[in-house]
């Protein structure tokens, strides 16, 4: 095995150099929300999980800081405290910006004209009141007082009390503040993460978008998984039988130009593994600038091979076998990861330290075959299964040879949609048959607790569903419709397994929220699996895992006891634990 003179990692956090490419999405955007006859604009981009869309908005904020005329806000409405009004909060942000940026282009707060001060503090007393207002109406829900703090934070002893101190009048107000503003050309609001709110959230964001703040000189550039948010909008119609359609027609009319975060092809996939894996040599990230650009040179040409002719120069003699590492691995993973940064990223990761673990383990096994093993263990749970029980029942390297020589024939302990994985995967490079993997596969399977004390295999039937629920969003779909129909032995097992499988990669929790949360509305299979996913580290849940295991209706009490254990842990996300309040609140009312 490659020696490395330390395991590269990559955080979770967008790339700061574009290695994807995006520098050619943001420059129609920035012409979107600087051109004068589209004022007010919102443009909302759109894409799952991981693809992007962070980075794109950070290519944004850069781009834009230069700008002198332009007040730009970054903002995260799923860190609001959804006990004094998100809506109210997110006008304060803008209205603290604005106000911010004024007094920098007229040489301080003491240089804005009095009538400018006034508008600002009628403005912000507006903002005050409404807080005020939704702290005392949410503590009356809650049978208890607002803290006197909270009360004081919102309040001085000088406070005014305006004639109209509600947010009715705010946008009439706002456009004249913003009229008088004559320096400031525009205000950009880049809005991260709304996916990851709760309903109420999502909803009040939008209307202070489009009710409070959608004046002449603002811009709003709406970063969210399209269907998540429209999921978030539809819960306010339900039960309409027409919620998903006033749900997706209600976003239409805020966001005027829709822009989709593009999904990586086979050869951007291959550059951006390759590329990630280059940065492991430099210290100076400036190195990788030529590099960046001859892929952005090469993706402009419309040519498929982005790194043909890669400038290597100043980079070590690995580079090369990194290069041909990217090779190998992006064929597979640009089809199975669907072009998805993040969970390219997070594949990577997982085989370096793999390959770490091994290789103390004193594991003798090439890169590129490592790396195939780690295609099917992450990506084919039920034919890693498979190979498992091949090594256990000591006919692995023959099952291999019959996979490898491509015939069409019969091979034991795989049938169906497992035996086509299992046959795709034998294509890939490097063969595997004449190695000797039998301490690597015994290594994966016990970090993996795949061969621990009382691992029960699923049976066939069931084995093909959870590959089914663990493939692409139709096939998850298609599948989740057949929960219905299984006993309740086949529900607890298919649940013991998907836990598993969760602990195990819980970068999967968007992937399988959904079907746990169908699973654990029986009150039966929730009492099963509410030990083991109580278990799950909370720092790494998912607001999509809170929000399905406790929806608003219809919530178990198992379930609810798990998410209490997370939250009384301290170890949530913040923005996570802002979910799982808000769920268990809903909930015990609905209870």
């Amino acid at each position: 095995m490659t020696t490395h003179a330390a395991t590269p990692l990559w955080s979770d956090n967008p790339t700061a150099n574009d290695l994807l490419g995006f520098a050619d999405i943001t420059a129609p955007i920035l012409d979107a929300v600087r051109r004068d006859k589209l004022d007010p604009v919102t443009v909302g981009i759109f894409g799952d999980w991981g693809s992007g869309k962070t980075t794109l908005l950070e290519l944004l904020q850069d781009e834009l800081d230069g700008d002198e005329r332009v007040v730009v806000l970054f903002t995260r409405p799923w860190e609001y405290d959804p006990a004094t009004d998100p809506k109210a909060t997110l006008i304060a942000e803008v209205l603290g910006a604005v106000h911010a940026g004024a007094a920098k282009r007229q040489g301080g707060v003491d240089k804005l004209s009095k009538e400018l001060r006034d508008r600002f503090k009628s403005l912000a007393r507006r903002v005050k009141w409404s807080k005020a207002i939704t702290l005392a109406a949410n503590s009356a829900l809650s049978m208890g007082l607002p803290k006197i703090e909270d009360v004081m934070g919102l309040f001085g002893e000088d406070e005014e009390t305006a004639a109209d101190p509600t947010l009715q009048g705010f946008r009439a107000e706002f456009a004249q503040l913003m009229e008088q503003l004559s320096d400031v050309e525009r205000v950009i609001v880049l809005v991260d993460d709304l996916d990851r709110c709760l309903p109420d959230t999502v909803v009040a964001t939008l209307e202070a978008v489009k009710l409070f703040l959608s004046v002449p000189k603002m811009a709003f550039v709406i970063a969210a998984d399209r269907r998540l948010v429209t999921l978030a909008i539809s819960a306010r119609y339900e039960p309409s039988g027409q919620a998903a359609l006033m749900g997706q027609q209600y976003l239409e009319k805020i966001v005027q130009i829709p822009v989709r975060v593009p999904a990586l092809g086979r050869g951007d996939t291959e550059a951006y593994l390759a590329l990630l894996m280059l940065q492991r040599h430099v210290e100076d990230q400036a190195v990788l600038v030529p590099l960046v650009s001859h892929c952005d040179a090469r993706r402009r040409a419309a040519e498929p091979d982005v790194l043909k002719d890669l400038p290597l120069d100043g980079l070590p003699g690995e580079a090369t076998g990194d290069l041909q590492l990217a090779a190998m691995l992006a064929p597979v993973l640009y089809e199975r990861f669907e072009g998805n940064p993040r969970r390219l990223k997070r594949f990577l990761n997982a085989y370096w330290l793999r390959s770490a673990v091994a290789e103390r383990r004193g594991i003798t096994l090439q890169a590129n075959a490592v790396a195939k093993l780690m295609v099917l263990e992450e990506l084919e749970d039920a034919a890693f299964s498979a190979v498992l029980d091949w090594l256990a029942a000591g006919d692995l390297k023959d099952r291999l040879r019959t996979l490898e020589s491509g015939g069409k024939g019969k091979v034991e302990g795989a049938v169906g949609e497992t035996l086509e994985a299992l046959r795709t995967w034998a294509r890939m490079q490097p063969p595997l048959a004449d190695l000797e993997l039998d301490a690597y596969l015994r290594l994966a399977a016990s970090l993996r607790s795949l061969a621990g004390p009382g691992a029960t295999p699923l049976r066939g039937p069931l084995r093909d569903l959870a590959e089914r629920l663990l493939g692409s969003r139709a096939q998850a779909r298609a599948a989740r419709d057949k929960l219905g129909d299984l006993t309740l032995d086949d529900r607890l097992a298919l649940g013991r397994h998907l836990v598993e499988v969760l602990r195990a990669q819980p970068e999967r929790q968007r992937d399988l929220a959904e079907t746990l949360g169908k699973l654990v509305a029986d009150k039966a299979v929730a009492r099963e699996l509410a030990e083991p996913l109580a278990e799950l580290d909370p720092a790494v849940v998912q607001p999509a895992l809170v929000i399905w295991l406790v929806p608003d209706k219809g919530s178990t009490e198992p379930m609810r006891e798990v998410v209490a254990a997370w939250l009384a842990s301290g170890r949530l996300d913040e923005g996570v634990q802002s979910n799982a309040e808000r769920a268990l609140a809903r909930a015990h009312e609905g209870a």
